[in-house]
C-alpha cells in the first residue's frame, strides 16, 4: 500500500512525537509530495536550527518517494479550486495541490488536517495523530 503523508505528519514524525514504522506494514511505501517538501525546507529556513532542521528533512528524504505536481495533478487543482470557490469553501493553494496530487494518484493522504481536507471529494483521508 502506498500513503502520501501530509506536511503535518512530516513535521510529527521530525519531532520525534509519531513513529511511522508502527504504523506500516513491511509492503507499505511512504510517499510526500514536491509541494510538501517545499514546507519542509521553509519550516527549517524559519527555525533557530536552520542546519539542524535540514538535515532532519533530509533524513526524511531518504526513506520517502517524493511524488511531483505534474500536469494532471495542476489540471485537478484548478478545477478542485473551482468547485470549492463555488462552494464558498476554498481551500489554500498548497493543500489544494496536495490533494490533487493524491487524488491523481488515487492513493490516500495521511493527514491531522481532516476538517479542511474532507471538503474534497473523493479524497482518502487517514490519520494518525487523531486521538485512539
Amino acid at each position: 500500500m502506498n500513503l502520501i503523508l501530509d506536511t503535518d505528519h512530516c513535521v510529527a514524525i521530525l519531532r520525534g512525537r509519531l513513529k511511522w514504522q508502527d504504523r506500516v506494514t513491511p509492503n507499505t511505501s511512504l510517499l510526500i509530495t514536491a509541494v510538501t517538501v517545499g514546507e519542509l525546507i521553509f519550516g527549517a529556513h524559519r527555525s533557530e536550527r536552520l542546519a539542524e532542521n535540514l538535515a532532519l528533512v533530509d533524513e526524511l528524504l531518504e526513506i520517502v518517494t517524493v511524488l511531483p505536481f505534474d500536469t494532471d495533478a495542476a489540471r485537478r487543482h484548478g478545477e478542485l479550486k473551482d468547485t470549492l470557490r463555488r462552494a464558498g469553501t476554498p481551500l489554500a493553494d498548497l493543500d489544494l495541490q496536495i490533494a490533487s496530487i493524491a487524488l491523481c494518484r488515487g492513493l490516500p493522504l495521511v493527514t491531522h488536517n481532516t476538517g479542511h481536507f474532507n471538503r474534497i471529494p473523493g479524497l482518502i483521508l487517514v490519520d494518525w495523530l487523531a486521538p485512539q
